[in-house]
Formats: structure tokens, C-alpha cells, sequence
């Protein structure tokens, strides 16, 4: 009896060490797949935390792109002195993005200011203008039309590649080439046959009238006389020279690939005289430190001197409505209407930057109004909306 209670006792013990090494081996297999399933969890975590974070940076870097007009992006030349303004969601959403990756490794530096409406940069000047999406869109009713800044920067841009005819737009070339050819007290004589073949004459000129350089260059501008740009062009001829291909030449030095000039005065002769809302923008871009052009363009109103006894002083009164309001920082403009090209009207003026910045200098183009008067009321709400649609 004794020996079968011994043999039972074994028995039971033997079961008993079996069942802790099976619950043991249990227990260490079920920690060993957690911890598996743990580490599973925290890679995946912390590779969706590296897709938001890198997605973020990726956003932030094309919207940064598409402000510097697809120009090559390079991070060093951004400043880390910025500020970063943001609603107080979206800061908080960023800085703890930034945390989580050490500042999304720098890509984008604190000089961006971030909002859900627009993004500003408060210290680098390279990136001015930049668009505030809060201003819509706006439509201009012209066949062409352009606002350039005088850097290059597109601002408003509608058919800017069309070749059109530009009426007396045509005579700031004209002009370029006269002042750069000719001494200001150079006289000259206005024709009977300029007179009486030329068509339109708001010059008002006497048979054979001398006038001054400087004065047929403002009766040519200011008020767009046609007897005045076509006594130029047979003056250049007295002297051998074609003043058209002049024209025509200086339009290659600057770049302007789909310009032509067919005369000086605007006419249109058989679509041989045109240019694009870019080209012609492009143009007075280049030539706006033309002193002495922009200050007879920026002309309101002045009386002119006769170099004859015989003939009275005429007034000459800009052509350009736009002169006349109270448009700030509006410093001068030209004038065109043909049948056949519609109104056309390049004005230039200039922006104040914010905050001591330096601003900038934009012309404004439209071409092919439906009439005269909407040449002006569309450049003046283009104006005003570079004005608001841009920080500067």
C-alpha cells in the first residue's frame, strides 16, 4: 500500500513539473509573438508619421516652387531669421510636424509664413510679388492684355502670345530710336506732302513748320500725332537712314521675337505691324530708366513754344485718360486705337513694398478693346487688381 501511494505521489509531480514547463513555454511564446506584433505596430507608426512629414515637406516645397514662377529653388539662399504666421491650427499642427522630424530636416525654412489663405515671405525679397489667393481671379475684356513687374514676374497674363496689331503703341519705338539718334535741338521740317498724305493730324501743323526734336517727339507722344512720326521718318531719310529698320532692329536686341514694325506711326498695312501683350510688355520694361522718355510720356498737359513768329504756341493735352485720375503711383502711359486693332493702352506704374521693402515698377498692356473709353476702364481694374491680388 505504501510503495502504491509513493509510485502515485511521483506520478503526480511528474504531471504537475510538465504542465508549469508547458504553461512556461506558452507564456514565452505568447510574449515572444506581442513583442513581435509591438514592433510591427511602432515601424508602421513611425513610417505613416515619415509619409505625413514627408508629404508636408513636399507640399510646402512645390507650393514654394510655383511662387518663385518655377525658378530653380535653393534652400541656402532662404534665411533663418523669418517668421513663421500661422492661424494658431495650423502652427500647431506644423510645429509638432517639425518636432517629429527634426523641422522636416529644414526643407522649408522659418521665413515662410504659412496660413490656410496665402503664404508670405517676410525676408526674402527675391520672392516679391507674391500672390494672396484671398483676391479672385479677374477677366479682361481685350484680346490681349499683360501685367509684367519690372523683373519679369507674369502677374496677369490673357492671349499674351497673340500676335496682334498695336496702333500707335508703335511710336515708343519710334521714340527709342529718335531719342538715341538725334539731338533734342535738332529742327524739323513738317512737309506739305506729310501733311496732306498722312492720315490723321492732331499735330495741327503749319506747310512746312520747323519744330524742335524734343517738341515733335511730345506732340508725338503726348497727344499721338501721325503727321509728327511721319515727319520723323522722312527726316531719318534726309539723312540716309531707314527708320523702320532701325525700329525693327532694336526690337531683336531686345529679345522681341514676335514683333514687327511696318512704320512708325501704328498703321496697320496689311497685319506687317504688330507685336503680343508680351513682347510689348517685355519692351517697356527695358527702356523704364529712359529718363527722358518717361518724362514726356508722364506729360498731363504743357504748351508748347513756336519756333515761327508765324505760327501760335499749341497745347498739347495726353491722349491717356488714365492721366488724369488720381491713380497712385501711375507715372506714364501711350495711347493706340486703329479700326482694325481695337484700343490698345501700355501704362507703367510703380508699387510700394511693404514694410521699407523696395516694391516694384509694373506695366500693364491690354490690346484690341472693343472702343476707346475700354481701354482705360480695363487697365484701371487691372491696376487696381495687381494692386490687391499682390504683396510686394
Amino acid at each position: 500500500m505504501k510503495n502504491y501511494q509513493s509510485f502515485l505521489r511521483k506520478i503526480i509531480k511528474m504531471e504537475t513539473e510538465s504542465f508549469e514547463k508547458m504553461r512556461l513555454t506558452f507564456v514565452l511564446a505568447a510574449a515572444l509573438v506581442f513583442g513581435v506584433v509591438l514592433q510591427q505596430v511602432v515601424f508602421a507608426s513611425e513610417d505613416t508619421a515619415d509619409v505625413k512629414i514627408s508629404e508636408e515637406s513636399k507640399k510646402q516645397t512645390a507650393f514654394l516652387l510655383n511662387i518663385k514662377n518655377k525658378e530653380n529653388f535653393k534652400e541656402n539662399k532662404l534665411k533663418k531669421n523669418g517668421d513663421l504666421l500661422n492661424s494658431e491650427k495650423d502652427s500647431n499642427s506644423k510645429s509638432k510636424a517639425l518636432n517629429d522630424k527634426d523641422k522636416v530636416k529644414n526643407t522649408v525654412k522659418k521665413n515662410i509664413i504659412g496660413s490656410s489663405n496665402a503664404l508670405i515671405f517676410n525676408s526674402n525679397p527675391d520672392f516679391l510679388p507674391i500672390r494672396n489667393y484671398n483676391i479672385s481671379n479677374i477677366d479682361i475684356a481685350a484680346k490681349g492684355a499683360i501685367a509684367l513687374s519690372d523683373d519679369g514676374k507674369i502677374l496677369y497674363q490673357k492671349n499674351i502670345d497673340k500676335k496682334l496689331p498695336i496702333a500707335s503703341l508703335t511710336k515708343v519705338m519710334s521714340a527709342v530710336v529718335i531719342l538715341e539718334n538725334l539731338q533734342m535741338d535738332e529742327m524739323i521740317t513738317v512737309t506739305k506732302d506729310i501733311i496732306e498724305k498722312t492720315e490723321g493730324i492732331a499735330g495741327r501743323f503749319k506747310y512746312n513748320e520747323k519744330l524742335k526734336t524734343e517738341d515733335l517727339l511730345k506732340i508725338m507722344l503726348v497727344i499721338s500725332s501721325n503727321d509728327a512720326a511721319a515727319a520723323f521718318e522722312d527726316y531719318f531719310k534726309s539723312k540716309k537712314i531707314n527708320l523702320v529698320d532701325m525700329m525693327n532692329k532694336k526690337a531683336r536686341e531686345f529679345g522681341l521675337k514676335n514683333t514687327n514694325f511696318s512704320n512708325p506711326v501704328g498703321f496697320d498695312d496689311n497685319e506687317k505691324n504688330y507685336s503680343t501683350a508680351y513682347d510689348y510688355a517685355l519692351f517697356i520694361t527695358k527702356i523704364l530708366d529712359n529718363k527722358k522718355l518717361w518724362d514726356i510720356l508722364s506729360i498731363k498737359n504743357e504748351l508748347i513754344k513756336s519756333e515761327d513768329p508765324k505760327v501760335p504756341d499749341r497745347r498739347i493735352i495726353s491722349s491717356d485718360k488714365l492721366a488724369f485720375k488720381n491713380i497712385e503711383g501711375l507715372f506714364g502711359g501711350k495711347t493706340g486705337y486703329t479700326k482694325k486693332a481695337g484700343g490698345c493702352l501700355m501704362v507703367a506704374f510703380k508699387v510700394e513694398g511693404e514694410n521699407g521693402r523696395k516694391g516694384a515698377r509694373i506695366v500693364s498692356v491690354v490690346l484690341g478693346t472693343e472702343d476707346t473709353q475700354s481701354r482705360f476702364d480695363e487697365t484701371e481694374k487691372l491696376i487696381r487688381w495687381v494692386k490687391e491680388a499682390y504683396i510686394f
